[in-house]
């Protein structure tokens, strides 16, 4: 008797369809997921291990730090195209089968991100299997995309491919998107294609027709200058009669314009010897002046410096006019070391060269980038430039370590990577440590990873599209972040805000401070092996962003400032919420105190290392409270008074070691002062307008916009194109969580920022870890790194 075929395959399947569902069901309900963080992203979906959202309840019990432990990869926020040939290759490491999560706007499509920098969609290297919207989407949103990738999951066929009988299907099956053919290039968006592309008519002088330059606008604002402003020009002009030339009129500090080989001597000048001295360099930056409407003194290029002294508390601008005739720039890395990654910056997105400097090469951008993007020149919209490809991830790898710490011959020291995606690195930042046994003997950092090109993206926003950028800058401390920008265009416009504003804006910023410090309480003991501590914080943080929601709507990102005030005014019942935290938050503390503060194995873990001195703290432009845990008493709040600040009673808190453990120490009794402040504000809220009527500027009420058509032409204006901001430049500065934050705005009397410019305090803290960890053990950089709190777009920009 011969054998029925068509008998056999039929038997076949039969036990096959069961074995497709046991499988599927084991598979789908023992997730073993890898994050990759990315930015704000990953923030919610970290928040999604915690108790509130337990993502453990849907099978996916523990993340993964390894490809090869894990089965599903969570690409969480904006992918760059210096990150993405790392992505790449972890995918290409997990074991079959393996599924792919797009969480976020930015991961999906690129999101508000459409820039030189970004690659638009993870899809254009990755096949994906689930998108997760929203920007950044809740903690739900994870929850429910994990639900919705175990249905996926649910229809597949692994059986044939487990029992290698061939056919069946299991894993990512979704094609790789070709941007331009398999997915649309069109930065508007489905729905609006009958709209002008956003920021294409913003760049001069190529916009034709423009009847911002027709409307009358009224001078910037010109600030007065002390005494001692008056005495420190004096003292300049005296010393170098040839070679300064003092701004007749400024809108926020004295300014001075200089010759490019003058730059050391008059630096130096103002470092060791004027009256009063000036310790930090603030910034360093540039202004491409090509696209001005009348380009000054026919220059290119403009050098920017900023400098800071703390006795008194006085800043001072010095710009060096460049043009094709100036080959390079004296560098001034001998005066601050922290200019060594100005200058690169600088040379990065602008090209300019510093002769003198000890490392002139590429930061933010790969080291085979082409070009300098902040020129106006250069394409801004990464849809503007040929289309990111798997193949760019394959060729454009990561350079080897050595190329950032070189081996002598015959050297025994260990170079090791640790990142650039790596748990202890709190984000996107490779890390090369030279070895000798447990002692770190160098170490270099490669930062630019998490580029988002903010800059560059300012230029094509009007003033107030720009505010739900700010948010994004350093994503833990949210409407902190819009303050300093609204604060440097209302010196620029001369722009009053109502008192009630001002409370409104203090309450936001002191809660995203506490905010911001329970993540650094929770990571950093973390960090030196203390798990507990993290599911604890995570608890009251989740109840200040339910009172940031409540109030604004959001939760990370609340963009909720406004020029001239806030977005609306407090709900009604807002201070049952407050009034409710501020009574339980001091108790927690002292629970999270008890836990951590006289443990003493965190105590071993950060007393005595990372060691930092005032005197190189104030050298390498350290702020925050990483600057007061060496022992200084400075903060903006108090030593240049903003906002509604003078009308609080709070003190600074200081430690003097300068170590891990003053670092910490700091930031728990900051929670208090910022808990008096939140208290006060509470009781003391003034009443009155939540926003000026000044509406040549701002963006007036709806209910007022209905009353008049004065009223009415305003808001149809600023909201369409833009106010027109006065002709000049300002700087403002605030002090956030991780410290100073400041925004240096240009405007050419359009709508729109000609240049801005985000002074970040990472930036500088972070420039300073080789001086931290040199000497130090492997475990101890682990400490050194959570005590700094840094986070990677506030230094990337």
């Amino acid at each position: 008797m011969g054998s029925n075929p068509e008998k056999t395959v039929n038997t076949l399947e039969r036990w096959l369809a069961p074995a497709d569902i046991l499988l599927n069901w084991a598979r789908s309900r023992s997730l073993w997921p890898m994050f990759f963080g990315l930015s704000c992203c990953f923030v919610e979906e970290a928040t999604a291990l915690t108790a509130r959202y337990d993502l453990a309840r849907f099978g996916a019990e523990v993340m993964r730090p390894s490809p090869r432990q894990a089965d599903l990869l969570i690409v969480s926020g904006t992918l760059f195209k210096k990150i993405a040939p790392v992505v790449l290759r972890l995918y290409e490491q997990m074991p079959e089968p393996k599924w792919v999560i797009a969480m976020g706007s930015c991961a999906n499509s690129g999101g508000m991100y459409d820039v030189y920098s970004v690659v638009q969609g993870v899809n254009q290297i990755l096949p994906v299997d689930v998108y997760i919207p929203g920007c950044p989407p809740r903690p739900e949103a994870v929850l429910k995309g994990l639900t919705l990738l175990q249905e996926k999951i649910a229809t597949e066929q692994p059986a044939r491919r487990v029992f290698h009988l061939g056919g069946g299907t299991q894993g990512s099956q979704t094609p790789i998107l070709v941007d331009g053919q398999s997915k649309s290039r069109d930065p508007r968006g489905p729905g609006m294609t009958g709209t002008g592309i956003r920021g294409s008519s913003a760049t001069p002088p190529w916009f034709f027709e423009s009847r911002a330059e027709v409307m009358w606008c009224p001078p910037a604002h010109c600030t007065e200058l002390s005494p001692g402003d008056h005495a420190l020009s004096a003292e300049l002009r005296n010393r170098f009669p040839d070679a300064i030339t003092v701004a007749p009129e400024t809108s926020d500090m004295l300014t001075f314009t200089l010759a490019a080989k003058q730059v050391p001597e008059v630096l130096q000048f103002l470092k060791t010897e004027s009256t009063p001295r000036f310790r930090r360099l603030e910034d360093l930056t540039a202004i491409d002046e090509t696209a001005r409407h009348q380009r000054p003194n026919g220059s290119e290029l403009t050098l920017v410096y900023s400098l800071l002294s703390f006795e008194p508390p006085t800043r001072v601008r010095l710009k060096v006019t460049l043009d094709p005739t100036i080959g390079t720039v004296p560098s001034i890395t001998r005066l601050w070391p922290s200019a060594n990654w100005y200058e690169r910056e600088a040379f990065d997105l602008f090209g300019i060269r510093f002769h003198g400097h000890p490392n002139l090469r590429r930061i933010l951008l790969p080291h085979d980038w082409v070009g300098h993007p902040l020129l106006k020149s250069y394409p801004g919209r990464a849809t503007d430039m040929p289309p990111y490809t798997r193949a760019d991830a394959v060729s454009h790898q990561p350079v080897d370590a050595g190329f950032f710490i070189a081996q002598p011959d015959g050297s025994s020291r260990l170079v090791m990577n640790i990142g650039p995606h790596h748990v202890s690195t709190h984000g996107l930042m490779r890390v090369v440590v030279a070895l000798d046994g447990e002692e770190i003997t160098d170490l270099a950092m490669d930062i630019g990873y998490h580029h988002r090109g903010v800059e560059k993206i300012g230029e094509r926003q009007t003033w107030h599209q720009f505010i739900p950028y700010t948010d994004r800058v350093d994503y833990l401390a949210g409407a902190a972040n819009n303050l300093p920008y609204v604060q440097a265009v209302e010196t620029l416009a001369g722009i009053a805000v109502p008192d009630r504003a001002q409370f409104i804006r203090v309450l936001l910023s002191e809660l995203y401070r506490i905010s911001n410090h329970l993540v650094y309480f929770g990571t950093l003991a973390h960090d030196v092996g203390a798990m507990t501590p993290t599911f604890y914080t995570f608890r009251e943080r989740e109840m200040i962003l339910d009172i940031v929601e409540r109030i604004t709507g959001g939760r990370l990102h609340a963009s909720w400032l406004r020029l001239g005030g806030v977005a609306a005014d407090l709900p009604d019942g807002w201070q049952d919420d407050l009034n409710r935290f501020v009574r339980i938050f001091p108790e927690r503390l002292r629970e999270y105190e008890s836990l951590i503060t006289k443990n003493p194995i965190f105590m071993a873990r950060t007393r005595g290392i990372g060691v930092l001195s005032l005197e190189e703290a104030m050298d390498w432009g350290v702020t925050g409270p990483n600057l007061r845990a060496c022992g200084l008493d400075w903060d903006l709040r108090k030593q240049f008074p903003y906002s509604a600040y003078p009308a609080f009673d709070f003190d600074i808190p200081t430690a003097e070691d300068g170590d891990c453990y003053a670092r910490y120490l700091v930031r728990v009794a900051e929670m208090r002062e910022s808990l008096r402040i939140i208290a006060q504000a509470t009781a003391r809220m003034p009443p009155g307008p939540w926003i000026t009527d000044d509406y040549r500027f701002v963006i007036p009420p709806r209910a007022a916009m209905l009353q008049d058509i004065e009223t009415l032409i305003h808001h149809f204006v600023n909201v369409t194109r833009g106010p027109k901001i006065p002709k000049g430049e300002a700087f403002s500065a605030c002090e956030i969580p991780r410290g100073e934050q400041g925004y240096y705005v240009v405007s050419d009397g359009l709508g729109y920022p000609y240049r801005l410019r985000i002074r970040s305090p990472g930036f500088a803290n972070v420039q300073v870890m080789p001086r931290l960890a040199r000497g130090a053990t492997l475990s101890d950089l682990i400490a050194i790194i959570g005590s700094v709190d840094y986070i990677l777009p506030d230094i990337d920009r």
